[in-house]
């Protein structure tokens, strides 16, 4: 079977179909950077799960990552040890959006 470069199939996406695979594609990186902290922090999957409440095997796959939910990802975010912030970046400023303790 050919195949074809990524950027050749891209150029004949909708802009729905690119905006939405490039929003998968951010999900995708956000998913792996957990991961990899949660990994360099030394923090067992069994203590995080023990700590979020839920076992984390029985989460939504990456087709329903678009519906994580912020609170979600907060309190992973928590039971790493660490607090969610979210910021807006403008040219002139930087606005906290929402600070989650």
């Amino acid at each position: 079977m050919k195949t074809k470069p990524f950027s050749e199939l891209q150029k004949k996406m909708t802009p729905e179909q690119r905006a939405k695979s490039d929003a998968r594609a951010k999900l995708v990186s956000l998913h792996i950077a957990l991961i990899e902290l949660q990994q360099s922090l030394g923090i067992a999957q069994e203590d995080l799960e023990t700590d979020l409440g839920f076992d984390l095997s029985e989460t939504p796959d990456l087709d329903s990552l678009d519906n994580l939910k912020i609170n979600t990802l907060s309190r992973y975010i928590n039971a790493l040890g660490g607090s969610l912030k979210i910021v807006a970046h403008f040219p002139s400023k930087e606005v906290v959006l929402a600070q989650f303790e």
